[in-house]
């Protein structure tokens, strides 16, 4: 937690830094595409990339840029998966087409309707200029720090290519399930879930494994030994993240994620823990799932009865030893790794991802 919080500090202040912010007009759009940003946030991919530049004889400095760029990327993905799911909060604060609904009623004197769609349209463009701010860090990677340009290149590449096609990849399947009430869309399997979540969450682990790994090294080959261990690891540790932050999704704090609690039962995700309660569930059991799964105006009392639900029929336990075994299956991949600090930190960071506790 010590080094997340320097390493918070060093990448906001690398960021706001930064010359694009002056480019970036009008003032609506500077503060939709700030406003994440500048929230208290763990910077969890861009630590990743850090630890695994230092895992394989890389200097701090040297990932940095690339750092920053992760986590604009990451960035530009939660405004727009936000509005996809109509959020209401992303780090204790309003989401920004929420926040810009609400800019576009109080300055610009819009209808309900107008102000709405407003919002939803400056976060869309907000997310756009999210991405392209990224690439210009990737870039700086080179032209700043002095990183071989043929190795940045080959990261910029797997990112506007591989990554980018994944995460558009899960993001779609997660809407086209999203679409189908429980009875209807429960026609796949577990591990068509987990794949869901390791394109939507695990590439960009993943991502930032190899990238902080080729910069360490000093070498643009993606098939590298070393590269591809670290790869690996962040990987499989990525998916774990994501099945825990499901589960933290339905029993979490919500003051304390800063997101809201529930969100995914109203919207009707598909997740392990639902598939596992149905598989467990008796008749009565899941028509009471099948009649809050979904349920936009769901009630506190309906969230809190489809909780227990998930508890009972051991949704939640199952989809932790599921996160368990991911991180199982990513520890062994460093066996080959020299030891340093970099290689402890890793090593921490899969444990805190099956172990967070908010």
């Amino acid at each position: 937690m010590k080094f997340l919080e320097e390493k918070e500090k060093d990448i906001l202040e690398y960021i706001k830094k930064s010359d694009v912010q002056k480019h970036i007009k009008p003032k609506h759009i500077y503060d939709a595409v700030t406003t994440y940003i500048y929230r208290r946030a763990k910077r969890l991919r861009p630590s990743v990339l850090i630890m695994a530049c230092g895992c394989l004889g890389g200097e701090e400095r040297l990932a940095l840029p690339s750092a920053a760029g992760v986590e604009l990327f990451h960035t530009w993905t939660l405004v727009h998966d936000d509005l996809i799911d109509n959020d209401k909060l992303r780090r204790g604060e309003p989401t920004v087409h929420r926040l810009m609904e609400n800019v576009g009623k109080s300055e610009l004197n819009l209808n309900d309707y107008l102000a709405k769609k407003y919002g939803r349209d400056v976060a869309i463009l907000t997310g756009d200029m999210q991405h392209a701010w990224a690439v210009t860090f990737f870039i700086e990677t080179a032209t700043k720090v002095g990183v071989n340009p043929y190795i940045v290149l080959e990261i910029i590449k797997q990112l506007e290519s591989v990554v980018i096609a994944n995460l558009i990849f899960g993001e779609t399947i997660d809407v086209q399930l999203g679409m189908y009430s429980a009875i209807e869309g429960f026609n796949f399997s577990e591990d068509d879930i987990v794949n869901m979540l390791y394109l939507k969450t695990g590439v960009l682990y993943e991502f930032a494994g190899l990238a902080g790994a080729m910069i360490g090294k000093g070498t643009s080959n993606i098939d590298d030994d070393e590269v591809n261990a670290v790869r690996e690891f962040a990987s499989n540790c990525g998916t774990a993240f994501q099945l825990q932050d499901d589960i933290l999704g339905v029993v979490g704090d919500e003051e304390l994620l800063g997101k809201p609690v529930g969100s995914d039962i109203r919207e009707g995700k598909k997740t392990t823990i639902v598939y596992e309660a149905l598989k467990n569930a008796n008749e009565q059991q899941k028509n009471d799932i099948y009649h809050i799964l979904g349920k936009k105006n769901a009630s506190g009392n309906d969230i809190l009865r489809i909780t227990n639900l998930f508890v009972e029929l051991n949704g939640i336990s199952h989809t932790k030893f599921l996160a368990e075994t991911y991180i199982q299956k990513a520890i062994p991949y460093l066996d080959n790794i020299p030891s340093s600090k970099y290689k402890d930190l890793l090593l921490q960071w899969a444990d805190y991802m099956i172990n967070r506790d908010f």
